[in-house]
């Protein structure tokens, strides 16, 4: 999970988004009143659908996606060659009524929401090894993965008892403040009228003080307040329970050969899964339906998404990312957006083949940087475009996260190696599940800002190939003058070039008219 998983949500908990920026904000550009997104509004306005454009299917590789949103449902993709519900791989592609793309995480009526982080994983592997042996019992050849062992242990270790500590203290807070809900009538409370409440129970008002204590200290209402303790125990009982729990290991439920990369036959077709938020909101981002009188505004109008489902609460598995990357590259897509990344991979290998295998393809794979505020340059963060090999993926953007101002969010991470550009991850507004919209923020939602970009270009010039319209977008990044604030705590002055390869932000006007000149 991300480290700044907090701050993220306290801003979104503070309602920032209704307060300083407008609803889709992302596809607007006006430096009046510096509201800096991607220019899209002028790039549908200026540049007219060609004749020979066509639809470009889009592959959202997530945690799943509600894919009878109002708002998404005509733009899901459909597998015409399957035959839904006959319980039969009609188009003998290996996925049985595979009829909007595919869940890795599960099987027939059954699935995983919860998952541990690679590094427990990693961790538990290498128990079986290794046990309580010392160095000495070890043998030569082993030695290396041992002192990896041992490396990975001290730091699972810490990030365990943080864990364990932030969810027993966040279970005695939710012990206090729900005997305060309890008395309440109403949690939609004002903060004057709190003040006014007078507790029955000892614990609630103990909350009650704890409660205006902190609203008051950070300009929250009680409601948001509540809502966002209700989140950070949701948090901490995850990593607690699951994340950094060793006894803890769902892959049974999914009754594949786990080691074997080859074992294509697990999985079903339920591809909302148990939370959908995030899939949700990246799926509405690219191509929630335009024009249509719903509140989001999808930046490619001619677009199918198809969902495959990899992401669990915890950390995503190899296997799962790989498969699910030849699976898009085997039915169509051209174009694959990945919200997601970890610190530590299990494979690799299989899915730089799955990446090799779709850039052979012409599949171009948009990439979230992540949210740590690090530098990719120096940090792991898998996937990633480079290859074991040495090698790197030619049809790969990194993206990284820039608000309304221009500036790099400051949890985004960033790479003047390894970051290609940078898009609005900032309070973006997009759908999420049961009809529902909700602006959140992380290079998870920039990402899909890329991909729309991405789809766009290619439905309206399907001749380019994926090399070109990586290219088109790179090169017509809008490039800040001024200088910005780094990402992170101190937030020193930086320009873009220091912190991409591209030294900019992807612009969808200059994008589109690049792309018209070498079609």
């Amino acid at each position: 999970m991300k480290k700044t998983f907090l701050a993220l949500l306290l801003a979104c908990a503070l309602n920032l988004c209704a307060q300083t920026y407008p609803k889709n904000w992302h596809l607007d550009f006006s430096a009046k009143d510096t509201t800096l997104g991607i220019d899209l509004v002028n790039a549908i306005k200026n540049n007219p659908v060609p004749a020979g454009a066509k639809t470009i299917i889009v592959a959202v590789i997530d945690g799943g996606t509600d894919t009878k949103h109002p708002d998404l449902a005509n733009n899901i993709w459909v597998n015409e060659k399957e035959i839904p519900g006959n319980a039969v791989d009609d188009d003998h592609n290996g996925y049985v009524d595979d009829i909007n793309g595919w869940d890795f995480l599960g099987n027939i009526g059954e699935d995983i929401e919860y998952d541990n982080l690679e590094l427990t994983r990693l961790v538990r592997d290498y128990q079986k090894r290794f046990g309580n042996k010392s160095s000495k019992e070890i043998p030569k050849a082993e030695r290396a993965d041992f002192k990896r062992y041992k490396k990975l242990e001290e730091v699972f270790n810490k990030k365990r008892d943080e864990a364990l500590f932030n969810y027993d203290r966040q279970k005695a807070n939710k012990k206090y403040v729900d005997k305060l809900i309890e008395e309440l009538d109403s949690t939609n409370i004002s903060l004057k009228d709190l003040a006014a409440f007078e507790p029955r129970n000892n614990d609630a008002k103990i909350a009650k003080n704890f409660v205006m204590g902190n609203c008051q200290a950070i300009g929250m209402t009680p409601k948001a307040f509540f809502e966002y303790l209700d989140e950070i125990y949701k948090h901490y009982n995850a990593q607690a329970n699951y994340h950094y729990s060793l006894d803890y290991d769902p892959r049974e439920k999914v009754g594949d050969d786990y080691l074997n990369p080859a074992d294509l036959k697990y999985g079903n077709n339920e591809v909302k899964g148990p939370d959908a938020e995030h899939g949700s909101h990246v799926a509405g981002i690219i191509g929630a339906v335009r024009d249509n009188n719903l509140p989001a505004q999808g930046i490619a109008p001619l677009v199918k998404l198809m969902i495959l489902r990899v992401v669990p609460n915890g950390d995503e598995r190899d296997k799962d990312v790989a498969n699910a990357i030849r699976y898009a590259a085997d039915n169509g897509a051209k174009v694959i957006n990945m919200s997601f990344g970890k610190g530590y991979s299990f494979n690799k290998k299989i899915v730089d083949d799955a990446v090799k295998y779709a850039e052979s393809k012409d599949v171009l794979i948009i990439h979230a940087a992540g949210n740590d505020n690090e530098n990719n340059d120096k940090d792991d963060n898998f996937p990633s475009a480079k290859y074991e090999d040495g090698n790197t993926c030619k049809t790969w953007i990194e993206v990284g996260a820039s608000d309304r101002d221009q500036n790099p969010a400051d949890f985004s991470n960033y790479g003047k190696e390894s970051v290609n550009v940078f898009a609005p991850g900032v309070k973006i507004y997009s759908t999420f599940p049961d009809g529902k919209y909700k602006a959140i923020d992380g290079t998870s939602m920039a990402s899909p800002v890329v991909a729309g970009l991405a789809a766009l270009i290619r439905s309206y010039y399907p001749n380019l190939t994926a090399i070109q319209v990586k290219q088109v977008i790179e090169s017509s990044v809008e490039k800040p003058v001024k200088k910005v604030r780094k990402p992170g705590k101190k937030r020193k002055k930086t320009k873009y070039k220091k912190i991409s390869t591209s030294a900019g932000i992807i612009n969808a006007d200059k994008a589109l008219k690049a792309a018209a000149a070498i079609k």
